[in-house]
């Protein structure tokens, strides 16, 4: 009797101990949702994000993701087909351009398959490119130590360098810039300003412009709103008003710097079209529509051409986003991009002769094009300027060296296409014209190779010893890839 009643309860050990395995998996609970899904549109796709649900409903976890879409608002759903995967982001592929999509996602556990996120909503469409970028910079980052670091303590920016650099801004304090502040219409005049000097504006007298509510700023701030109202760069909130305490608004930003930009003197490698008026005349503007913004359709057309001109001249800070936000207020940091960029479209070039290339990095076969500049240390353009460019090709022999012991040009180094005499300024060497500028060089790199490119100058006959002469010269390398 002892032992059937032992057998009788290891029976039921073992009935209860399937059952309880039953109810760990098979009888697992629902997940939960899904929460904080994100959706971002692209070209033919977009890419979904979302967290974790905080309720696995057991079962051993969450062992993948449902993704579904759907185009008729959530009417009918779609599963995306896809692996098991437990990763919290997917982008969704081979979508329809300009069909707004609807995306859920459901947790799947063990046994069971979780209820949908919160539906979210995203349109796919042709994600355009800048077209009319400038070729070369007015603060080449390329050429290292070129352009100092502006010494402010709170933001690290090669845009904020640029524009130290070129005494447009002098910061809020001797080692603050301020970035996230917002910049006010009278400081607006006084950047602008600072900025025509350097990118061949000429700036008018300043006289009276009529503005009633400027007369408690400086004489500086005074003279430099009046002088962006002679040049068309402002009207003004109203005829008499100029409002120097308001913030500037992004899409006002656009308006000045696009009417800034069209009184500009083109530099080397900036976009330049028609003008408007009977006779012609070229301004540096684009006249390409193309675009990803969707937030700039209810603004003015002026508003809306001066932001779409400025993307694709590539002065602006978004890019490759689709938000412009037209009425948000600029920041000083903002700023900086706008102003850094539009600057390498104009004539303005960093003190010096500075060599630059179109590209410092390319596919074998493809040429590039480079520019030389001369500007005083007040960056004004010097004109006459004799030039010598002359190149050295590496090899993977260690023994074939571009100088001699004596610092002269070897056999291994070359005269570049608009050279003459290589590592020698003669008297047909070409000179800078009266812009400062030198004409514009065509080069083929060697292939899978690194090439050096110098440029340098000295009264004609003299002869190149980089003992000597290497601290005034501008040297740049090239590279170029399979």
């Amino acid at each position: 009797m002892a032992a059937m009643t032992r057998r009788i309860v290891a029976v039921f050990a073992v009935v209860a101990a399937f059952c309880l395995s039953i109810q760990s998996t098979a009888w697992a609970g629902v997940p939960g949702a899904p929460t904080a899904v994100a959706a971002t549109a692209g070209d033919k796709q977009v890419a979904l994000t979302w967290t974790a649900p905080g309720d696995t409903g057991g079962g051993g976890g969450i062992t993948t993701y449902n993704v579904e879409y759907s185009t008729n608002g959530g009417g009918t759903w779609n599963q995306v087909v896809r692996a098991n995967n437990t990763a919290t982001a997917y982008t969704v592929t081979g979508l329809v351009n300009g069909t707004t999509y609807s995306f859920q996602v459901r947790a799947v556990n063990g046994s069971d398959v979780g209820v949908g996120s919160t539906a979210v909503s995203a349109t796919p469409f042709v994600v355009h490119t800048a077209n009319d970028l400038a070729t070369y910079s007015a603060c080449p980052t390329a050429i290292a130590g070129l352009i100092p670091q502006a010494g402010f303590t709170d933001v690290t920016s090669t845009h904020v360098d640029c524009i130290k650099y070129y005494g447009i801004t002098k910061g809020t304090t001797a080692t603050t810039y301020s970035p996230t502040e917002s910049v006010t219409r009278w400081q607006m005049a006084l950047f602008l300003t600072r900025m025509a000097t350097r990118a061949g504006v000429t700036l008018p007298d300043g006289s009276d412009q009529a503005f009633t509510d400027i007369a408690g700023e400086s004489a500086e701030i005074q003279t430099a709103i009046n002088q962006i109202k002679q040049l068309g760069i402002t009207v003004g909130k109203t005829a008499t008003t100029y409002a120097p305490a308001d913030n500037v608004t992004r899409e006002e930003m656009a308006l000045f710097i696009s009417r800034f930009l069209e009184k500009a003197t083109v530099g080397p490698g900036g976009n330049t079209e028609l003008g408007s008026g009977s006779s012609a005349y070229l301004v540096i503007k684009s006249i390409d529509t193309d675009h990803n913004f969707t937030d700039i359709t209810q603004n003015t057309y002026e508003m809306r051409d001066a932001i779409v001109n400025l993307w694709n001249l590539g002065v602006t800070d978004v890019q490759t986003g689709t938000l412009y936000e037209p009425t948000r207020a600029m920041t000083r940091k903002e700023m900086a991009i706008f102003m850094a960029n539009s600057l390498a479209h104009t004539n303005a070039r960093p003190k010096g002769l500075v060599l630059q290339s179109s590209s410092y990095r390319l596919q074998n076969g493809y040429s590039v094009t480079l520019s030389v500049t001369h500007r005083t240390d007040d960056f004004v353009a010097i004109a006459d300027t004799p030039v010598d460019t002359f190149r050295f090709n590496h090899s993977i022999v260690s023994t074939v060296t571009r100088f001699d012991t004596g610092g002269m040009c070897t056999v291994n180094v070359a005269a570049t296409s608009l050279g003459n005499t290589k590592c020698t300024v003669d008297t047909s060497d070409p000179k800078t014209a009266s812009n400062g500028n030198l004409a514009i060089i065509t080069e083929v790199p060697p292939t899978a190779n690194l090439v050096d490119v110098w440029a340098w100058t000295a009264t004609p006959t003299t002869v190149y010893y980089d003992s000597l002469y290497a601290a005034g010269a501008s040297k740049i390398s090239i590279q170029t890839i399979p």
